[in-house]
């Protein structure tokens, strides 16, 4: 991988001319020919070369050669996948394998955004001079600026403040975008709900929101005081809105001899000191005293502290007022057993006014108390009302404070919310009645957990709110005199409301889960006359994105596949003129969609709308196939040379399949699943019916399975949690003879083979031994295989100079080949890659085995026997979660939910 690109051409048809040109090219200077390229042939390859541009921009020639070919492939155009294989490039070697075919990414993928290191939570879009950008944040607490037309990031990632406790910063939970006074910005919700606010322009944080506290007269000023992170409580000069203080970790206010006081405590120091403060001079007032103990006495909480001169010192913790200790009396015999240790009493004249306790809140006591008039909390509401307008409160990084008017929602730019500044004209705001959700502004589900500050800022309560989401659609979306807003129901459906809370029209049907995030956008008016629609996009707990119309509740062709795990949020916006939408995934990626392509291509549909999570290979009528179980809980088979279905799909599998092999039962054809649990299923792959009732196995749960044939009837070994194998008869579907007992901890791998004339299996476990088995006597073979120093987590069987072998992979990181007839280690390896859970396949190359191993976007090759790297590895768009052999030392490959048959090249 250390080949460096040489510099690009500059005109487009030389590389259209010369393979080794383009991949060759400094890939920013190639992308950008092709697509300013307007004839047909130079856009679908841009579109090759776009699809995995994340990825293959920063490998050498040889690998970015492999990944454009696998491209072409998954696009459908076999010959140009042919055309970029056999590229010649100075000084790398022809490419060892090369995709016969490869299921497609969605044809509506225009972009994979890679980058965040954990999953991405929280998308919005925004135009920043003149370009469409998307903001993202996630799990990884980074704030990332992407420009949609080029798929590079703006500006280096950004983070959130650490907390103090802890030291690490909070996990973005959601995100918006609005023009505020003209700039374009990102507000970005924490999971520790302080809410930043970013300057889109250049990528830094420009300010916080901050909670309304109170507006009040201090020292001759009019003031207002705001709470922001680390619980800051800061005073603002109203007229001039600049920051004439500030006091961390504040926790009461009071009034005390008629001047106005802040109580804070020293952050998370062990002493927890407790401090009371003039608001208005910023001095400090009085003296911090330490507890001693705390007790009772007359039924009141008393803590005893440390004088001067050394002499204890009680006071009344309800009070504040000091205690005498009559002449004799000894503090220790108060009963204290079970009472909260106490840290610091902070007096002042005389008196204690403020109290910390080990593990409490520090508090105001006395008459100070937060139960009186003149004592109150600093949590401080989210927003505030100014001049009749509901404004929130945004504390700058230049040190000023701004009032932002919320009133007026509808108003847009670019498809963004707009947002204006608000004078306070020497009048302080009051609390906002907006701080609590109305039944009318409800979502017609449980309320979530974001206030209304988000609600106000975001205009939509996705991106983290499993309950329920709303969107407020533009009026013409149903009828012309009335906006419409969506709703998420429980049962995964979304439905149309009118403003009084009647559903309008049919409701979305096709989630099978609950949605969590939706946007909408609309698209322009065809050139044929025909109007334009408005559309929303939805994500949900089933893992799907979906595209309505919504003045008609129908679907927009398929759901949108490419993500491999949960889709959290999703964004629409306008690139080059066509509405696109940008989905964030746990994945760890972005991925942006065209809206407007409604075409139907030959293989949509056909394809898995979920990861691939079992993957095996039989001949069906002839063909050879590979049979693939997804997450989508639908099995679907594959004619290996032509990439067509060769069978309808199996569709009604209950839960995501565990494992699966093939076998052939009475002349038909069978696939053989386990579920999430102990049940194995034998299904005629032809026809889609069941061999017979469904087995019930003990093992707890069905681990792995093979095939084998045992005295001329076909047999299933299976493997499970409870530490042993068995052997199954597929016609009848009983077991034969008892399970397989000699394992110490569960069997997590199998394979079988012939010995001598005798099928016998090969199990691997946890408890890091490989064992053989004579399916015929249900007895081990010999003593079990020892080497590994951790699980075996996968087992395999070959034929190494005529005799037969098992490959064993651990997470101890090693591969170790294995002579069955003399029980012996006879070879092994040890791949480069760091997943010790990564899959396996041994396939045969020039008349030797060659071990496959998959981990992250790799595909590592080696030679057992000599322990040597067989091939240059094969780098894959998306993770690698499976493999498999099939006939002429093709191996079938699962990334996400796609799959691709590689075959090899010229002999090595």
């Amino acid at each position: 991988m250390s080949e460096t690109s040489e510099g690009a051409p500059h005109d487009v048809s030389a590389m259209l001319s010369n393979p080794g040109l383009l991949v060759a090219a400094e890939p920013g200077r190639a992308l950008e020919l092709l697509e300013r390229a307007r004839d047909p042939e130079a856009r679908f390859v841009a579109a090759v070369y776009r699809s995995s541009v994340d990825v293959h921009r920063t490998l050498g020639a040889g690998l970015r050669r492999q990944v454009l070919a696998l491209d072409a492939a998954r696009l459908g155009d076999r010959e140009l996948a042919a055309w970029f294989a056999v590229a010649e490039l100075p000084g790398v070697a022809p490419a060892a394998w090369t995709a016969d075919w490869a299921s497609g990414p969605d044809h509506r993928l225009l972009r994979t955004l890679v980058g965040h290191d954990g999953p991405v939570t929280a998308v919005a879009t925004a135009v920043v001079d003149g370009r469409p950008v998307a903001v993202s944040g996630g799990r990884d607490a980074t704030v990332r600026i992407w420009d949609l037309a080029t798929g590079v990031p703006l500006h280096d990632p950004a983070t959130g403040a650490s907390d103090a406790v802890s030291s690490m910063t909070a996990e973005v939970r959601s995100v918006a975008t609005a023009v505020v006074d003209r700039k374009p910005v990102a507000f970005t919700l924490y999971a520790d709900e302080t809410v930043l606010v970013w300057d889109l322009a250049t990528g830094r944080a420009v300010g916080e929101c901050v909670s309304f506290v109170e507006g009040t007269e201090l020292d001759g000023r009019c003031v207002v005081l705001t709470r922001g992170g680390e619980r800051t409580l800061r005073v603002w000069d109203l007229l001039t809105g600049r920051q004439i203080g500030s006091f961390p970790w504040a926790t009461g206010l009071a009034t005390l001899d008629g001047r106005r006081v802040v109580l804070t405590v020293d952050g998370i120091d062990a002493d927890r000191t407790v401090r009371v403060w003039d608001l208005g001079t910023g001095s400090e007032l009085g003296e911090s005293l330490e507890v001693v103990r705390t007790a009772v006495l007359d039924g009141n909480l008393v803590a005893f502290t440390a004088a001067v001169d050394g002499a204890p010192c009680m006071w009344d913790l309800t009070t504040g007022r000091p205690v005498d200790i009559a002449p004799g009396d000894d503090p220790a015999r108060s009963d204290d057993e079970g009472l909260p240790a106490g840290s610091t009493v902070t007096v002042v004249q005389g008196r204690a006014v403020a109290v910390g306790l080990d593990h409490e809140e520090p508090e105001l006591i006395g008459d100070l108390a937060p139960a009186r008039q003149n004592g109150v909390s600093v949590r401080g509401q989210e927003t505030a009302v100014l001049a009749g307008c509901t404004v929130a409160l945004t504390a700058g990084a230049d040190g000023t404070l701004r009032f932002w008017d919320l009133t007026t929602e509808h108003h847009r730019t670019d498809g963004v919310r707009v947002i204006c500044s608000i004078a306070p004209e020497g009048r302080p705001p009051v609390p906002s009645a907006a701080s609590a959700p109305s039944a009318a502004s409800a979502p017609s589900v449980d309320a979530e957990e974001q206030g209304p500050l988000w609600r106000l800022l975001s205009g939509r309560e996705n991106g983290g709110s499993s309950r329920g989401s709303t969107v407020q659609v533009g009026s013409r979306a149903v009828r012309e005199e009335d906006a419409v807003v969506l709703t998420a129901e429980k049962d995964g459906t979304v439905v149309v409301r009118a403003a009084n809370g009647l559903p309008v029209g049919r409701p979305f049907t096709g989630h099978t889960d609950r949605v969590w995030s939706m946007d909408i956008t609309e698209t322009e008016e065809q050139a044929e006359g025909e109007p334009g629609a408005t559309l929303a996009v939805t994500t949900a707990l089933d893992q799907t994105v979906r595209v309505w119309d919504v003045a008609t509740g129908r679907q927009q062709g398929s759901p949108l596949t490419g993500h491999t795990g949960q889709v959290w949020d999703v964004s629409t916006t306008t690139a080059d003129g066509r509405p696109v939408a940008v989905t964030a995934g746990a994945d760890h990626t972005l991925r942006v969609w065209d809206l407007a392509d409604t075409r139907e291509t030959g293989l949509r549909g056909a394809e898995h709308t979920g990861s691939v999570l079992a993957i095996t290979t039989a001949v069906l009528e002839g063909r050879s196939v590979a049979v693939t179980a997804g997450a989508d809980r639908t099995l679907r088979t594959w004619d290996l040379t032509t990439g067509q279905q060769a069978a309808a799909p199996v569709t009604d599998l209950e839960g995501e399949t565990a494992a699966m092999t093939t076998a052939v039962v009475d002349g038909r054809v069978v696939v053989v699943t386990a579920g999430p649990g102990a049940t194995l299923r034998v299904v005629d792959l032809a026809g889609g019916r069941d061999v017979h009732e469904p087995v019930l196995t003990h093992h707890g749960r069905v681990l792995a399975i093979a095939t084998a044939t045992l005295d001329g009837h076909p047999v299933a070994v299976t493997a499970g949690s409870d530490r042993t194998a068995a052997i199954w008869n597929l016609a009848t579907g009983r077991q034969i003879g008892e399970p397989l007992t000699g394992h110490t901890s569960r069997v997590t791998a199998v394979a079988t083979a012939v010995l001598e004339g005798r099928p016998v299996a090969v199990t691997g476990s946890w408890d890091k031994t490989v064992r053989l088995w004579d399916l015929a006597t249900g007895r081990q073979i010999g003593e079990p295989l020892t080497g590994h120093t951790d699980w075996v987590t996968s087992v395999a069987t070959t034929v190494v100079d005529g005799r037969p072998a098992a490959i064993s992979k651990s997470r101890d990181k090693t591969v170790r080949l294995w002579d069955l007839a003399t029980m012996r280690q006879t070879g092994g390896a040890q791949p480069s890659g760091t997943d010790p859970h990564g899959t396996v396949a041994v396939t045969v190359r020039d008349g030797r085995p060659v071990v496959a191993i998959g981990h992250g976007q790799t595909v590592e090759l080696w030679e057992p026997t000599t322990g040597r790297e067989a091939d240059e590895p094969y780098v894959l768009p998306l993770p690698v979660d499976l493999l498999s052999t099939a006939p002429c030392g093709r191996l079938v490959v699962a990334f996400g939910p796609e799959i691709a048959v590689l075959r090899p090249t010229a002999p090595s």
